[in-house]
């Protein structure tokens, strides 16, 4: 990730679009009002990376929670799921 950028609200009014424009060579601007954090722009690769990561990671919660199911005996066998399909 690079740099983040910050700009204020009001430095944001004159210059928006060069902001946005700046998100070419920085992934995020931090938007401050009264000097703390109030809102991040981020460029549309990085919103990308952001969403399949989490994607990711929220699979390996999913995975990591059916092999807990399964050492513990909590797991259906793959043919009482299969009837339940109807398959």
């Amino acid at each position: 990730m690079n740099i983040i950028k910050t700009a204020s609200i009001t430095e944001l009014r004159g210059k928006l679009a060069e902001t946005i424009d700046s998100l070419a060579e920085e992934d995020a601007v931090m938007v401050v009002r009264h000097s703390k954090p109030a809102a991040y722009l981020v460029s549309p690769e990085f919103f990308e990376t952001l969403v399949e990561v989490t994607e990711d990671f929220e699979d390996i919660q999913d995975m990591a929670a059916a092999i807990r199911d399964y050492r513990q005996g909590k797991a259906v066998d793959a043919e009482e799921v299969l009837g339940r399909l109807g398959l």
